[in-house]
């Protein structure tokens, strides 16, 4: 049932998306937000949910939300790069939202190695990385040059397509996050 749900989501949202018109700046690279913001923000806060995750659910529903992480957070990285390069002409690994998207990504693999090796370095590492992001994303709201827009204003109708494709990219995340369910090698629990 919630897979008929998702894919019914999903193509409302690429109908939706396909019939918006054309930014004046950005044309139709602008598109790729009713993608990258859900996934961006399911990403940040699951990285920063692992600390309580560790302490309220099994190891392997850990691993299921860590592999789901570690996936968004490379869906992440590559919808930053796709952007990159259709608005600007070319990847800019210097740009600060860049680097952040990159060191989400490194954390997430960390912490999804990390479950299938030990629990109780994974939950360690969980508290590292609730302290560390904040701090980065705090650096990156700071900084004086990005070329990433930090807010777009857009008329109304453009935020419509966001009531479709949050719920579809929370839901995708869901079964992905029930597929990877493995016992760690070492289990502290």
């Amino acid at each position: 049932m919630n897979l008929k749900i998702a894919v019914m989501l999903f193509l409302i949202t690429a109908i939706l998306i396909a019939v918006m018109p054309s930014e004046s700046s950005l044309g139709e690279s602008y598109k790729l937000i009713y993608l990258h913001v859900p996934i961006t923000v399911i990403t940040i806060g699951s990285l920063l949910l692992f600390p309580i995750l560790h302490f309220k659910i099994d190891i392997k529903s850990v691993q299921g939300f860590s592999v789901a992480t570690l996936i968004y957070s490379a869906l992440h990285l590559v919808i930053s790069s796709v952007f990159m390069y259709m608005a600007w002409g070319g990847l800019i690994f210097s740009e600060i939202r860049f680097v952040f998207s990159l060191t989400l990504f490194l954390f997430a693999l960390t912490h999804s190695l990390l479950c299938f090796i030990d629990s109780r370095l994974s939950r360690a590492y969980s508290f590292f990385i609730y302290l560390i992001v904040p701090y980065f994303y705090l650096q990156l709201t700071r900084a004086e040059f990005q070329l990433h827009p930090t807010f777009v204003q857009m008329p109304a109708l453009l935020y419509i397509p966001y009531f479709f494709s949050f719920p579809f990219v929370v839901m995708v995340y869901v079964l992905l996050k029930n597929v990877f369910k493995v016992s760690p090698v070492f289990s502290h629990d």
